[in-house]
């Protein structure tokens, strides 16, 4: 059993944990199925994986990084 903070926080128990092998920085999955919730651990992804389901840049993002780059204090030329 949990309370729920107001700010909408529960804190999951250690057997909880323990059964989940959750642990400091792991993200949970909430899963609802009418009136239940389930809870499962994210599997981890590689950073390979991650950067394939990022969308492309866009030039305007481009250039943005660019003059950002460019305007940086402290930036040798």
């Amino acid at each position: 059993m949990a309370t729920l903070t107001s700010k909408g926080q529960v804190t999951v128990p250690k057997e909880i944990r323990d059964a989940l092998g959750a642990s400091e920085g792991d993200r949970l999955v909430f899963e609802t199925e009418g009136d239940r919730v389930f809870l499962r651990k994210a599997p981890r992804e590689s950073l390979a994986v991650l950067f394939r389901r990022q969308k492309p840049w866009t030039l305007g993002a481009v250039k943005f990084q660019r003059r950002l780059r460019d305007e940086w204090p402290g930036r040798r030329p």
